[in-house]
Order: structure tokens, then sequence, then C-alpha cells
């Protein structure tokens, strides 16, 4: 019932993501993920009853698939952190399962009656490449589970560098997927018994679906919970800068000269056009504003205000609060309401950054107001 259980959960998520509106190509991989999932989930049930006897190169084929977990699980991390469109280049991540399942080539190519007598003999003919598919599920798994937690360590550690809200910003989700993983790789390496890892896999579709449809809502959200900018390295890159001259940043970097003159463009967009009272500002949207890129505009923020991009922005939503309460009519609405006209998203990032701009609490401060 646990399998059977998990099979009707895999498939049903898939078609919840496949059928829901604002689709993503993390969403189709993630779909991709699930439908892998209940498929391995199948074949393990049709071999512990006796079924591989109907369909032995499918239950055969299911032996292979745990290979296709840690390419999914990387690429769902890194499509949920990364704007950039999906390149096929990233299908070679499953070119192992592909080679995997050649090295059988000669078992699904043999006859019916040949096939169901290897696997009564328990893959008689095929030690070696059995060996291979274990030792390279193995590796699959510890390297893709510790690259994936690398991947969103790197965002997370940076995201004061791109977002100026980060409260409503989902990390659980991708970190508990990471961990589920890693402990069913874990169980793969310290257990010999296939019937408590698939066990495992059925109770992770459990928790993927309650987790999934009940706290982060991600197989109705039409939208990804994460953005970020491309790689430093790509900073290094001819970047055009549009102003009233067409000035161009080549390959050497910026001069200080064009420091000055991002910084100033910087002080007169957040002072006139205070870009800065939409919640859900990034780096890259203020970076479109200014047409400049957004690695040097981080660059620019941080060594001419010595703050990073978070910092300021929410540091502009306190003066402009400041500013707004003194006027006549901000009397009739809370300093909470305030706030949230000046950009903040929530009361804890509204208190927080107040106290730390201002040394004293909001209710502290509305007692000398």
């Amino acid at each position: 019932m646990l399998y059977l259980s998990g099979i009707f959960i895999a498939f049903f998520l898939t078609f919840l993501l496949l059928t829901k509106k604002g689709k993503s190509s993390a969403d189709f991989i993630l779909g991709g993920w699930l439908l892998t999932i209940g498929v391995n989930l199948l074949t393990h049930y049709l071999f512990l009853t006796n079924q591989y006897t109907e369909y032995p190169s499918s239950v055969f084929l299911g032996f292979t698939l745990p290979l296709l977990y840690g390419p999914f699980l990387y690429l769902y991390v890194k499509k949920q952190t990364s704007p950039k469109p999906f390149s096929s280049l990233l299908l070679l991540h499953f070119l192992p399962f592909l080679m995997c399942n050649l090295l059988f080539l000669s078992f699904y190519t043999a006859s019916f009656s040949e096939r169901i007598s290897i696997f009564k003999q328990e893959g008689r003919g095929f030690n070696t490449e059995l060996l291979i598919r274990l030792y390279g599920i193995y590796i699959s798994g510890i390297v893709y589970v510790a690259v994936s937690f690398l991947l969103l360590y790197r965002f997370r550690k940076n995201m004061v560098q791109q977002f100026s809200n980060t409260e409503k910003i989902n990390f659980n989700w991708l970190l508990y997927l990471i961990i589920w993983m890693g402990l069913i790789w874990g169980l793969v390496l310290l257990n010999q018994n296939a019937d408590i890892v698939y066990g495992a896999v059925a109770v992770f579709i459990m928790w993927l679906g309650y987790f999934g449809i009940k706290q982060v809502q991600v197989f109705n959200q039409p939208n990804s919970f994460f953005t970020i900018e491309e790689s430093e390295d790509e900073a290094d890159e001819v970047v055009h800068i549009v102003d009233s001259e067409d000035k161009k940043y080549q390959k050497s970097g910026l001069t200080e000269q064009s420091i000055e003159d991002i910084h100033r463009r910087l002080i007169i967009v957040l002072n006139e056009e205070k870009p800065f009272i939409n919640p859900n500002l990034t780096l890259n949207e203020l970076a479109e504003l200014l047409k400049v890129h957004p690695n040097y505009l981080s660059q620019v923020i941080n060594s001419r205000e010595n703050k990073n991009f978070y910092e300021l922005i929410n540091e502009k939503r306190i003066e402009e609060f400041l500013n707004k309460i003194v006027e006549p009519e901000s009397k009739q609405y809370t300093f909470l309401a305030i706030a949230f006209d000046c950009g903040f998203n929530s009361k804890t990032s509204f208190n927080r950054n107040f106290k730390k701009y201002t040394g004293v609490t909001p209710t502290e401060y509305q007692k000398t107001f």
C-alpha cells in the first residue's frame, strides 16, 4: 500500500504541475522528476509482485532510473535560483543514465524468454554492468546532492546583494528537497535492503505533496520562488552602459569616473523615482533603470555606500517612512500601513531595519513622536 500510495501521489502531482497556469521551466523539471520517481516506484512494485515476467524490459529500466534523481534535483535548484533560460547543454546531465542503459543493450535486445531467465538468475551474465550501475548511482547521488547544496548556499549567501526584501523568500522548500535526497542516498549507501530505500522514496513523495501544496503552494503558484543575477564571472564581459554619451565599459572594468557617474545617477533615481517603494525590487530591476550591468551596480553600491543592495534600499525606505510620518495626511494611518507604502512587505522587516537605522524600535520612536 505504501508503494501504491507513492505511485499515485507522484503521478497526481505530475498532473497538477503540468496543468497549472503559468508553468515555468522549473515546473517542467520538477514534473519530469516526479514522473521518474513514480515510474521507478511502479517498476519496483512490479518486481516485488513478480510481474517482471510480463514487463521485463520496463522493470529492468526502472533499476537505472535512480541515476536521474540527482540531475533532476540539481537542475531544479539551479533553475529556481537563476534567471538564465534553460540550455540544451543541461541535458548532458542525463548522459550517464543513457550510457548506463547502453551497457544493457544486449539485455533489451534479447528474446523475451532470455530476459525472464536473466531476471530469475538475478542478472547472471551482467555482473560487471550491474556493479557499474550500482556505483554510478552512489556517485551520482553524492555529487548532485553536494553540488545542489552548494548552489543553494551560494544563493543564500549572496541574497542581500540581489534582493531588497528577503523575508518571503522560501529557502526551506529547496533545502528540504536536498536534505531528503541526502537521507535517501544515505540509506542507499548504508542499507542493502531496497524495500527500505523505496519505502523512504514513497514517504518522500507524500511529504513533497503535503509540503508543496499546503506550505509553499509550488503546485499552483505560477511564478518561481527565486531569481538571482548571473555569475560574478560574467562581469568581465563587455557591458554597455547607456546614458547621454552612450558610454561603454570594456573588459578592463570600471574606472573611477565610471563609478562616480553610476553613483551619481543611482542617487538621482533613488531620490526622484523612488523605486524602493516596490517591495519586490531587485538589483536587476534597479540596474535596468540605470542602464548598467547589475554586477557593476553592486560594485558601486558596495564601494561608494559601504553597504550591500539590501541595506541601501531598506535605508531609503526608512528615510521615506520618516519623511511621510511628519506629513499631516499621514496622521490617520498606522506606522505599519505607512511602512508598507514605503516598500516594506512585513512587520518583522520594518521593525528590524527601523531599529538598525534609528537605534530604537518603532514603538519607542512613536512615544517620542
